[in-house]
């Protein structure tokens, strides 16, 4: 973003993390500012790339399906060339480029840790650029303080 936000663009981000639903009209009533005000702020943040996404959460069991975070290490290869290659698996939904132990994390749903197992054991590993591949299958996600990074950016750009 190339100028800072304001406290209501960060309580509209607040509203809006919380249920990307609510009425533009409510949200202005809840921080005091009118409908139309609330809809340029969102533009503006929707243009600086503040607000890349609106979605829902499902949750995975209720699909049948198992949710897992792969954790790659890579050698001898580029990252981007893998990234290309795991773009093609169906199961894999995010791919993250990471520092530390690990070059990339791959968020991944399976039918079944046999599923699991197959795709990585018959697929993953035959890439000669991913020297090993940690797993964690994902049971539960608590969500402590969804406004963490908003709290962050509060606490790091104090208003005058």
């Amino acid at each position: 973003m190339t100028e800072e936000m304001d406290p209501k663009d960060v309580e509209i981000l607040e509203r809006l993390r919380k249920d990307s639903r609510t009425s533009m009209g409510t949200i202005g009533e809840s921080i005091g500012i009118s409908k139309a005000t609330v809809s340029r702020r969102i533009a503006k943040l929707e243009d600086d790339n503040v607000i890349t996404n609106y979605s829902i959460e499902i949750d995975p069991s209720k699909l049948s399906v198992i949710k897992s975070l792969l954790l790659l290490h890579v050698k001898g290869s580029s990252v981007s060339y893998i990234i290309e290659d795991l773009v093609k698996y169906e199961e894999v939904r995010s791919i993250y480029k990471a520092f530390g132990d690990h070059h990339l994390v791959c968020e991944v749903y399976t039918k079944n840790v046999d599923d699991l197992y197959e795709m990585i054991q018959s697929r993953l590993l035959k890439n000669q650029s991913i020297k090993y591949v940690e797993v964690d299958i994902l049971v539960e996600r608590l969500v402590v303080d969804e406004n963490a990074d908003l709290k962050l950016y509060k606490k790091e750009n104090p208003q005058k």
